[in-house]
């Protein structure tokens, strides 16, 4: 029994980093603005003298799950620009700019009348109108005078056809605002999603260091037993160096989650708002309910999903665009307007497909929780055993040792399934909010 179990505690040593999920710091990729290239802790700089020197050490920022989103969209600088972008939209006076331009335009009337009057008055006082030269001289400030007149008639309808002008102007600028607040708001959703993908990716990190610990100090245990038997004979020295170099393979992992967790909880501090001098350390992630999961209901969540996506939103709002253009032959033919009601059309389509696909995936990740909790039960039932024939001295300290480790590897699955449970759940409820990763909703 105990070959067996060494064995396959040297093949999990060479494969602990599958618990890392491949996309745990790429989806900071994603994130837009708001991320920068950082320093980490473990990363050695060239002092003045030519000599390595570490990093100054950073202020350290407890932070949970719960309280992430609303430390982000309050700290993070992207997005406060987006609501300073927000707030010049919303600001601006359309009042005092058509104010001004009729001010002007009054000005130029009351120019082009002076210029109608004087020619008029000129008119007036001309002489005999029979004298060939007054009639010249008639003629030409007749014309003068009627250019004035026109350039009176045209800049009174200017004039009178501002408020209409402003009316328009004012329908524009609110649909500048919902189109550049809608825009922003998912822009925003994603920095958050980054945050929370960054903060899950630190904690299976954190995780998959203390697997790593754990079989290190089980590989410390089978080499100290394999040195004793190479001098006895029992084992080759070809053993002993191949559970070396698993050994060696396994801290160089260790290293490099180390520095995977130190990076990554330095783009997290900076998507808080954080300086490059503070970073964070994450505490837990919440565990999905029975309860949530029993309120899941497809067809109500996808009403939200409708309701709430904001691909559906842009589709819709360049159907309308069309039809407005459509309307005003501001376009020639209706392909224009077709194709963006067919773009419509997809995009609901798209968001129903994929948001069922959440919630498939929601209950596949409870299915394999629910295994990885029953593989648990019986890897304990077996632990009682082993504990019980080490008490009465039937089983070695070793293979009692081995049997824990067996234990703390069945429970690792079950942490690792209840965290995959969690980011699909997650990930479905943000779907709900309007928000669906690679845009889809």
């Amino acid at each position: 029994m105990k070959r067996i179990r060494t064995g396959a505690l040297l093949a999990g040593a060479l494969c602990v980093l599958t618990v890392v999920p491949a996309g745990a710091i790429n989806t900071l990729d994603v994130a837009g603005a708001g991320m920068w290239a950082t320093t980490s802790a473990a990363q050695n700089v060239l002092g003045r003298d030519g000599v390595n020197a570490a990093p100054p050490v950073q202020d350290a920022q407890s932070i949970g799950f719960t309280g992430l989103e609303k430390t982000v969209r309050a700290n993070n600088q992207t997005i406060r620009g987006f609501q300073k972008t927000l707030n010049g939209i919303q600001n601006t006076d359309l009042d005092a700019q058509f104010f001004l331009q009729e001010m002007q335009y009054e000005a130029q009337y009351s120019q082009y009348k002076a210029e109608y009057d004087a020619y008029n008055d000129f008119i007036n006082a001309l002489g005999d109108p029979q004298d060939q030269t007054v009639q010249a001289q008639i003629t030409m400030a007749t014309r003068l005078r009627d250019l004035a007149a026109a350039g009176m008639s045209a800049m009174r309808k200017t004039i009178d056809g501002l408020d209409e002008a402003q009316e328009d102007a004012q329908e524009q600028l609110d649909d500048t605002y919902t189109a550049t607040k809608k825009q922003l708001d998912n822009m925003a959703n994603q920095i958050v999603v980054g945050a929370q993908s960054a903060y899950i990716g630190i904690v299976t990190t954190q995780e998959g260091i203390a697997t790593l610990d754990r079989n290190l100090a089980s590989l410390d245990r089978n080499i100290a037993v394999v040195e004793k038997q190479v001098e006895l004979g029992m084992a080759s020295q070809l053993t002993l160096d191949n559970l070396r170099q698993t050994r060696r393979t396994a801290a160089a992992q260790r290293e490099t989650l180390t520095l995977m967790q130190t990076t990554t909880e330095n783009q997290l501090s900076l998507l808080c708002g954080n300086t490059a001098a503070t970073t964070v350390k994450v505490t837990t992630l919440p565990t999905v309910t029975e309860q949530q999961l029993s309120d899941m209901n497809f067809e109500e969540d996808l009403k939200e999903v409708m309701e709430n996506s904001y691909s559906i939103w842009s589709a819709q709002d360049e159907a309308r665009k069309a039809s407005n253009d459509y309307e005003d032959n501001v376009t020639s033919t209706v392909d224009a307007y077709e194709a963006a009601k067919l773009n419509l059309e997809y995009a609901k389509e798209n968001a129903e497909n994929s948001f069922r696909k959440l919630y498939l995936d929601v209950q596949d990740k409870k299915r394999l929780l629910d295994e990885a909790k029953a593989a648990y039960d019986t890897e304990k039932k077996n632990f009682d055993v082993d504990a019980l024939q080490y008490e009465r001295g039937m089983i070695s300290q070793l293979d009692y040792l081995t049997a824990q480790d067996d234990l703390a590897a069945k429970q690792d699955a079950v942490n690792t399934a209840e965290h995959d449970l969690f980011t699909a759940y997650n990930t479905y409820d943000w779907a709900k909010r309007g928000y669906m990763a690679g845009g889809a909703a």
